[in-house]
C-alpha cells in the first residue's frame, strides 16, 4: 500500500489496516451498485423506452426490490455511461459517476491523479470533481479553500458577517494592513459610503420646504460671509479671490482624508509637498498684496511660475 498520512493517536499498521478494510467495503459497494445499474439495462433490453416506460420500470421495480427509485436511477444512468469494457474495478462507482458526463472520461480514467489529501496516486471523488469542474467537496488547497469560502458565503451578508468576525484575529489584521490592495479597497468602500451617505442627505434636504430651506440658506451665508464683506458692493477680483479660498479649502476637506501614506512612493509624497510649498508662497503673496497692495511677486515665486509657464 502507498505511504499514507497517518492521524494523530494511530500507529501506521493499525490506520493501515483501517484503510484496507475500508477500501474492501468501497470495492463491495461499487459492484452491487454497478449490479444493480446493469440490472436496469437488461430489464429495459428489448423493451420500448419512451412515453415514460423507462421511469414506470424504474419505480415499480425500486419499490419490489426496496431501493430508492432517484437512487436506482443514478445507478442505471452511470451504468449506461460507462460500458463494462471502460470500467476500472479499482475505481470506485462514485468516481466512475462523477465523470459520468465528462466527453474524454475513457481516456482519463486510465490514469490515477495525484491526490495531495492522502498523497496518493489514485482516484478519488474529489480529485474526479476537479476534473469535471465541479465544486470539491475536500479542499486541498489554497484556491480550492477560497473557492469553497465564496459558494458557502453567497449572501453580502453572511459574507459580511464572516469578515468582521476575522477581523477579531490580530493577525488577520495585520496581513490585511500590510496588503495594498486590501488596503485601496477598503478606502474605496468607505468612499463609496459617505458618497451614498451625502447622497441621501442631500435628498433628505430637497424634502424640506421652499421657505425652510431659504431661513436656512440665509442663516449660512450670514456665518459664512467674511466680516464687512458685502457681496453686492465687493470688488469682482475679491469675489473671485473668496470664492477660490473657498473652492480650495472645500476641496482640501475632501480628499485629504483619503490620504494614506504608507501607499505612496517617496517621489508621490515629494510631489505634493513640493505643491504644498508652492500653495504657501502663493498665499504669502496674496497677503502681501492685500496688505502693501504690492502685487509683484518675489523673486523666487516669480521664477517658479515662469518654470511652469515654460511646461
Amino acid at each position: 500500500m502507498t505511504t499514507l498520512t497517518v492521524p494523530g493517536g494511530y500507529t501506521k499498521t493499525a490506520w493501515e489496516k483501517i484503510v484496507r478494510r475500508g477500501r474492501k467495503l468501497m470495492k463491495e459497494k461499487s459492484g452491487i451498485q454497478w449490479a444493480l445499474g446493469d440490472l436496469v439495462i437488461e430489464a429495459l433490453d428489448g423493451h420500448s423506452r419512451g412515453h415514460g416506460e423507462v421511469t414506470q420500470v424504474l419505480k415499480m421495480l425500486s419499490h419490489q426490490i426496496g431501493a430508492n427509485p432517484e437512487t436506482l436511477r443514478s445507478y442505471y444512468d452511470v451504468a449506461r455511461q460507462w460500458p463494462k469494457a471502460k470500467r476500472r474495478k479499482d475505481v470506485s462507482f462514485s468516481v466512475h459517476a462523477t465523470l459520468a458526463y465528462v466527453p474524454s472520461r475513457y481516456t482519463l480514467i486510465r490514469k490515477d491523479p495525484y491526490d495531495p489529501f492522502t498523497k496518493e496516486h489514485r482516484w478519488t471523488v474529489n480529485e474526479a470533481e476537479k476534473v469535471a469542474n465541479r465544486a470539491v467537496h475536500t479542499p486541498t488547497n489554497q484556491a480550492e479553500r477560497l473557492a469553497h469560502t465564496r459558494r458557502l458565503l453567497h449572501t453580502e451578508e453572511d459574507a459580511a458577517k464572516a469578515v468582521t468576525e476575522m477581523l477579531g484575529r490580530p493577525d488577520v489584521r495585520a496581513r490585511l494592513a500590510s496588503d495594498q490592495h486590501a488596503r485601496h479597497l477598503m478606502r474605496q468602500a468607505q468612499y463609496e459610503h459617505w458618497r451614498e451617505v451625502d447622497e441621501a442627505t442631500e435628498a433628505e434636504a430637497e424634502l424640506v420646504s421652499a421657505d425652510d430651506a431659504a431661513e436656512v440658506e440665509e442663516e449660512f451665508d450670514e456665518e459664512a460671509a467674511p466680516l464687512g464683506v458685502q457681496y453686492s458692493e465687493a470688488p469682482m477680483e475679491i469675489l473671485r479671490l473668496i470664492g477660490a479660498f473657498a473652492s480650495f479649502s472645500v476641496s482640501l476637506q475632501r480628499i485629504i482624508p483619503e490620504v494614506h501614506t504608507q501607499d505612496y512612493t517617496e517621489e508621490t509624497k515629494q510631489a505634493v509637498l513640493d505643491n504644498v510649498h508652492k500653495a504657501r508662497m502663493l498665499l504669502d503673496w496674496c497677503e502681501t498684496a492685500i496688505k502693501t497692495g504690492k502685487t509683484d511677486p518675489d523673486k523666487a515665486l516669480a521664477r517658479l511660475m515662469k518654470d511652469e509657464e515654460g511646461e
